[in-house]
């Protein structure tokens, strides 16, 4: 009885939780996408009189989860690969080769970001363009995961 439980709490102690980053990707992506429609639309609108900085208003608020994410992407992509490679049998995903792949996005923010500080323009042209390139990597890993490994229950 007592081997049961502690290969039931080794056995939970061992769940990866850095899918979850993975999956704040696209999620906080589509986010995004309803916060433009919405500024777009309330901008059409007299009394507010924001017209073409739709894109800059939407990442006041959403400008540091997407840097955050961005740079922890690579980190989590790892994490949760070496996770499914030690645990699974069906899949067994190269987490340096995963990462290297994630971190794409990052390379992207910062090849845009900086050198549009140079020439005058918003940083957020650096921050978008390396989320936006992030989301079609997220998507990928998750169905790969979910395929062949299945997204475990919610941890509480």
């Amino acid at each position: 009885m007592s081997s049961e439980r502690a290969n039931s709490e080794r056995t939970r102690r061992r769940r990866s939780h850095h899918w979850y980053w993975v999956a704040a990707i696209p999620a906080t992506f589509l986010l995004w996408l309803a916060t433009l429609g919405w500024l777009a639309l309330a901008s059409s609108w007299e009394a507010f009189g924001f017209g073409g900085n739709t894109v800059e208003l939407s990442l006041v608020v959403l400008g540091v989860p997407f840097v955050f994410l961005t740079a922890y992407f690579p980190l989590a992509v790892y994490r949760d690969a070496d996770y499914v490679n030690r645990t699974s049998g069906k899949w067994a995903p190269e987490p340096m080769r995963m990462a290297l792949a994630a971190g794409l996005g990052l390379v992207v923010m910062i090849l845009v970001g900086v050198p549009s500080l140079f020439f005058g323009l918003p940083p957020t042209y650096g921050v978008v363009a390396g989320f936006v390139v992030s989301v079609p990597f997220a998507a990928y890993y998750l169905s790969k995961r979910r395929e062949h490994v299945g997204i475990p229950d919610v941890p509480w």
